[in-house]
Order: C-alpha cells, then structure tokens, then sequence
C-alpha cells in the first residue's frame, strides 16, 4: 500500500477519530493497540506499537500491507454481466475509484463519466452500488 492509498482510507474517518493497531487470527482479534507510532527500518513506514506483557515490553510491528491490502485469494465478487467486456469494464471501474494497485483491461477507458451496468439479474453489484453513491453524494 502506497502512503497515498492510506491516507486516502484515513480520510473517510473524522480528524477526531481514534485508530488502533489490532493483531488478529483467522477468527477473532488477539488484542489492540491505541499507541501507536510510525517508523521507518529502511523499508518504507509501518506502524508500531507496543505492549507491556507481564514486566517486558513487547513491540508490534505490522507492514500496512499486511493489514489493509487485500490478499492474492481474496476477490471481490462484482457480479455477472451480459458481456465479458462489461465485467471487465466494471472491474476497471472498481479499481480505478477504489485506488488499487491493479492493471486495468481498457486503460484508456473514461472511468470518471461512465455509469456502469446493471448486473445480470437486474440490479446493481453492491461494491459498485456503494461506490456510485458516493460519486453522486460528492458532485
């Protein structure tokens, strides 16, 4: 994740907003961290934080791609269109105003101005759906 892409999520939040650094299994939160810092080892930022466990403190440190980005098996489910060209179109629209790291299919692709189609059955894919809400609530 680029500096750029985080302070991008960060600005969906209120500057009052509070954020905590959590360490997570599969299935449940392990613990939290409300002091945190930000550093850089020679390999880009991360955030820090620390823990005093039983008389010894304990540093945590997570790359934020680890914690933000989106893992190789993890796809969003966009929906089935009528057209292969529509779905790959509406996964460039995902990506383009999601802000990922992603190569797109149409490149040159107007993006900005284009309203995406409906899925098969009818209605709008609930990713698309959210994000063309927020296009409209910002213009």
């Amino acid at each position: 994740m680029k500096v750029k892409e985080l302070i991008a999520v960060l600005k969906r939040f209120g500057p009052e907003a509070e954020v905590h650094l959590s360490v997570t299994s599969s299935d449940r939160v392990i613990e939290t961290h409300a002091r945190l810092w930000v550093g850089d080892y020679g390999s880009g930022p991360q955030i820090n934080a620390a823990l005093n466990f039983r008389g010894s403190c304990v540093y945590v440190g997570f790359s934020l791609k680890q914690l933000v980005g989106r893992g190789p098996d993890e796809r969003i489910d966009l929906g089935h269109y009528d057209s292969e060209e529509d779905a790959a179109k509406v996964h460039d629209f995902y990506v383009v105003h999601k802000e990922l790291d992603e190569p797109l299919n149409f490149p040159d692709f107007d993006y900005d101005n284009w309203i995406p189609p409906r899925t098969s059955s009818g209605k709008y894919n609930q990713y698309i759906a959210k994000i063309l809400e927020e296009k409209l609530m910002s213009d």
